[in-house]
């Protein structure tokens, strides 16, 4: 899944979640091909961005090499709070999200959108 701004969006891409507002009421269902008339009134509606289908890296290579940065990252981030075991549960689960395709911000090429990785937590373990 790849996260998209609405004006990137190319026709043929097919959601892969629900559009909804964000008081919940749903504006489009997944499953729903993207056509300019789609594009039109997500634009209409003023949503920023959807989540489509799909995939951000180019080959197998490109994903492994992105979840080797990002891990160490999240090593990095958490080097200053390895004696909290919450916290380290927490970093535990972030990496294990990373291994299962789970991505926090992806590659700024062509794709999701920004490194969401600094709005979890600062270095030294101070939230943003």
């Amino acid at each position: 899944m790849i996260k998209v701004q609405v004006a990137k969006l190319v026709e043929g891409q097919v959601l892969a979640q629900d559009v909804s507002r964000d008081d919940g009421v749903v504006l489009m269902t997944k499953g729903r091909q993207i056509t300019p008339e789609v594009i039109s009134l997500l634009e209409r509606l003023q949503v920023d961005s959807v989540v489509v289908e799909g995939d951000a890296f180019a080959s197998e290579e490109e994903r492994q090499a992105y979840v080797d940065q990002a891990e160490k990252a999240l090593r990095m981030r958490f080097s200053r709070v390895e004696n909290d075991p919450l916290l380290m549960a927490i970093r535990e689960i972030l990496a294990a999200k990373l291994r299962s395709g789970c991505i926090l911000g992806g590659p700024k090429a062509n794709g999701p959108a920004t490194d969401t990785s600094e709005k979890l937590l600062k270095p030294g373990g101070k939230r943003s």
